[in-house]
C-alpha cells in the first residue's frame, strides 16, 4: 500500500494567487485566528504589509476568496459527476449525492497530496461559519453552482429531516469528512486501508450518520 505522493505547493502565477495560497495554509495549521495579515504577507513574500487589505479587503475577505478558488478547481468534477448521475439515474441516491460533495475534495488529497484545503475548511467550520461568516456557496458564487445543484438535491432526499436539520448534519459530516481526511494524511499506514478504500468506507459512515432518523423526544426524562 502506498501513499499519495507528497508535493510541493506549486509556484503561484501572481502575488494575488501566493496569498491565497499562503492563507490557505496557515488558516489550516494555525487556525484562522491565530493568524495575523502580516504572517500572509511574510509567508507570501510580500514586503508591503498592506497586501492582503489591497487584494482583499481584510482578513475575511481572503478567507473568502480561498473558499471560491478551490471550488472553482473542484467545480468541473462534480459536474462531471451530476451528469454521470443523471444518465445513471442515481441523483436520488444519497450516497453517490454525498459522493458529489466530496470526491473532488478527496481527490484534491489523493491525486496532488494537498491537504492544506480541508485543514483550512475544517477550520472554518469549527469556528467562523458558527458565526456567520459566509461562505462562496451561500452568496450564490458562480464557483459553487454545481456544489448547490447537489445541495439541494440532497436536501429533497433528506425532507423528512426537515431543512434546518439536513443542512445542520450537512455540516457535522462535513466536519467528519475533513478531519478524517485530515487524520489520514497524517498516517496512512495506520489504517490499514489504501486511500480509496478509506474514502469508500468513510463515504459508507457519512452515509449512515446523516440518515439516520432522529429520535422522539416524547417521554424523555
Amino acid at each position: 500500500m502506498t501513499a499519495p505522493a507528497r508535493k510541493v505547493r506549486p509556484l503561484a502565477t501572481g502575488t494575488r494567487e501566493r496569498l491565497i495560497l499562503e492563507a490557505e495554509a496557515l488558516f489550516g495549521e494555525r487556525g484562522i485566528d491565530g493568524v495575523t495579515m502580516r504572517m500572509i504577507c511574510e509567508a507570501a513574500n510580500q514586503k508591503f504589509a498592506g497586501s492582503v487589505q489591497y487584494h482583499f479587503g481584510d482578513q475575511l475577505g481572503l478567507l473568502y476568496a480561498v473558499f471560491e478558488y478551490r471550488e472553482e478547481q473542484l467545480q468541473p468534477q462534480r459536474e462531471a459527476l451530476l451528469t454521470a448521475g443523471r444518465k445513471t439515474g442515481q441523483l436520488d441516491n444519497l450516497r453517490y449525492l454525498l459522493r458529489i460533495l466530496f470526491e473532488p475534495n478527496f481527490a484534491m488529497y489523493e491525486e496532488k497530496g494537498v491537504i492544506s484545503y480541508m485543514r483550512c475548511h475544517a477550520a472554518y467550520l469549527a469556528t467562523h461559519r458558527p458565526r456567520g461568516v459566509p461562505h462562496p456557496v451561500d452568496q450564490g458564487s458562480p464557483a459553487t453552482r454545481a456544489l448547490r445543484e447537489a445541495m439541494t438535491l440532497l436536501e429533497a432526499r433528506l425532507a423528512a429531516l426537515g431543512p434546518q436539520l439536513a443542512a445542520f448534519r450537512l455540516e457535522c459530516v462535513g466536519a467528519m469528512f475533513l478531519q478524517g481526511v485530515t487524520q489520514y494524511a497524517s498516517g496512512p499506514e495506520h489504517s490499514g486501508m489504501t486511500a480509496r478504500q478509506f474514502f469508500d468506507d468513510m463515504l459508507d459512515m457519512m452515509t449512515q450518520a446523516i440518515s439516520v432518523l432522529p429520535r422522539t423526544r416524547q417521554g424523555e426524562t
